[in-house]
């Protein structure tokens, strides 16, 4: 169990790591988009525009729409969190979308400006959202994806070391001079096309494997927004290499991967805020479900009739054939005859009661008359367990009185007469007279023990507590006895927790030196709680409790019974007890 143990808490470890790794990215995403939304606006109302490119500056209308679709994408990274896969996929995208805009802001270091345009490639990561949208175990090509990662990064990493934007005649977010590491080695247009190639090359990828491996419980909606966002991203490189020196579609081609993951987002914002919806509504029925008469005006109450029987019964499913007090009903009917009794108010007008019998307000009803019914049935199954009960135990009374006032004291004359036999007879006589007198004694002691019955009459005088001190000190089963209460639990109670513990110390054949018996009595509340632990490793448990449960059954409790490997066996009876 140790071991058990230890293996739950291993396995919640990694669990708790990736759900923390998976907010810090997702909290850096947030950063970033967050960044770049106050950065532009502050840039904006100072006169500064960040997005001012050698064709001339964005319409503000744009700028506006870039801001939202930026909102879009903070939305749809909160949306995801608690899908691992989407949740970092989506990140990584907007990271990588984002942060090329960041080479626009002046006052960051020369390299920094150039530096964030590595990140575009990362924008393709959009397509672990179709990819791990369901719970985990979905259908992800893991050997796929990582070489679509291996594209993306050296993608990232020949931008970041051979590009100098200096170079770039068509770059007019930042012309500051940066000497790459890689500079004689490749010119600035060889690494723009290497970059571009590989991105085009694993964005079509992931495409493909979009389509071939989206997992079928992921909305089409999120397929079809990741499919389109790829194919944004492949134009946006392949413009990039057939537009090279032209700094006219430069503004185009930086914003066109912030617009895809935009819309990847908005799509999550939509299925997600269809899903919150659903489970309103879903919520919203099973309120009504479970109160129906609360979604009728003026219904002061609700009657059931139970079918094939002449009565009517209420939510708690209990007798209401009497109206009391009620000025006014309505009865409604279907083929089979009445079925529901509704109690209304004063004034209440019927044709408005009518009107509000919506659809789902009849299905509330309907299933609350089902549970009404089998509320109800229930109640008559345990009261005929009781009246079957109570029958056997008047009819064992009789006979025990028969057996008593009869069949005893008739053996009782026998004795005596033999006894009067005995003294008048000879030797060999008496010899037999000796062994038939002690066989008619033995029979009657027998006869004694079943005349008193099961339940003790020290029961029903003294109490529960008594009686099971009685039985435990006449026991061939060392027993230890703890009665917490010595309160009046009902005579049907205690009949039940004291033929509980009886089964339980006669359960055990042959007992041995090391038979013990533990047995707990409580009471909490109406509930008296019996447990009863008994070790018998020298003997045999015959453990055949039915007769016991079926009189615990009766009085609406329940009795289980547990085994353990070291030869314990643990019975506990949970019993409905009143004054």
């Amino acid at each position: 169990m140790a071991h058990m143990a230890r293996s739950g808490s291993m396995q919640r470890v990694p669990r708790m790591r990736a759900r923390q790794a998976r907010a810090v990215i997702t909290s850096i995403a947030t950063g970033v988009a967050v960044l770049t939304v106050l950065v532009s606006a502050l840039a904006v109302r100072a006169g500064d525009d960040p997005f001012a490119y050698a064709g001339g500056r964005f319409p503000a209308w744009l700028t506006v729409v870039g801001l939202i679709l930026i909102g879009f994408i903070v939305g749809g990274l909160w949306a995801t969190r608690t899908r691992p896969g989407a949740s970092r996929g989506l990140a990584a995208a907007a990271i990588g979308s984002l942060l090329p805009l960041w080479a626009a802001w002046s006052w960051l270091p020369d390299r920094v400006q150039a530096g964030v345009l590595a990140a575009t490639p990362f924008a393709i990561m959009v397509a672990l959202v179709a990819l791990n949208w369901s719970a985990p175990g979905s259908n992800n090509p893991r050997t796929a994806m990582r070489i679509v990662f291996a594209l993306i990064v050296t993608s990232g990493v020949v931008h970041l070391l051979g590009y100098n934007p200096f170079a770039d005649s068509g770059c007019a977010l930042t012309c500051v001079h940066v000497l790459p590491l890689l500079d004689g080695l490749l010119s600035t247009r060889s690494v723009v096309v290497v970059s571009c190639s590989l991105t085009i090359v694993g964005a079509v990828l992931a495409s493909s494997i979009v389509l071939k491996a989206s997992d079928r419980h992921t909305p089409r909606m999120i397929s079809g927004a990741v499919i389109l966002a790829l194919c944004l991203q492949v134009v946006s490189a392949a413009l990039r290499l057939a537009t090279w020196g032209d700094s006219a579609v430069a503004g185009l081609l930086l914003v066109l991967p912030a617009v895809s993951v935009a819309l990847v987002a908005i799509a999550v914002c939509v299925v997600v805020s269809r899903t919150l919806r659903v489970r309103s509504a879903v919520d919203r029925l099973a309120a009504r479900l479970s109160g129906p008469v609360a979604a009728l005006s003026g219904v002061q109450g609700v009657h059931f009739a139970v079918p094939g029987e002449a009565r009517w019964v209420d939510v708690a499913g209990q007798d209401a054939t009497d109206l009391p007090g009620q000025d006014k009903y309505v009865v409604l009917s279907d083929e089979s005859g009445p079925v529901l009794r509704l109690l209304v108010a004063r004034g209440t007008d019927q044709g408005d009661l009518l009107a509000a019998l919506t659809p789902a307000t009849r299905l509330a009803l309907q299933n609350a008359q089902l549970s009404a019914v089998a509320k109800a049935r229930l109640a008559d199954v345990q009261a005929s367990q009781r009246r079957i009960v109570a029958t056997s135990d008047t009819e064992r009374r009789r006979i025990e009185r028969d057996l008593h006032d009869g069949a005893q004291q008739r053996l009782v004359s026998v004795a005596f007469h033999m006894k009067i036999a005995l003294s008048g007879a000879d030797q060999s006589t008496s010899v037999r007279l000796a062994a038939a007198e002690s066989q008619v004694r033995n029979a009657l002691g027998q006869l004694r023990r079943l005349a008193h019955g099961i339940f003790p009459s020290v029961l029903a005088d003294e109490g529960l507590a008594a009686a099971l001190e009685e039985l435990a000190a006449a026991s061939d089963v060392p027993t230890t006895l703890d009665v917490r209460t010595r309160e009046n639990v009902g005579m049907e109670a205690a009949m039940a927790a004291y033929a509980t513990i009886s089964a339980v110390l006669n359960s055990v054949e042959h007992p041995g030196p090391d038979t013990r018996a533990v047995i707990l009595v409580d009471r909490d509340g109406d509930t008296l709680t019996v447990s009863a632990e008994i070790q018998a490793p020298g003997g045999t448990v015959l453990a055949d409790f039915v007769a016991v449960a079926d009189r615990v059954g009766a009085l609406g409790g329940r009795l289980t019974t547990a085994e353990a490997a070291t030869g314990t066996t643990v019975v506990t009876a949970v019993i409905p007890c009143g004054q």
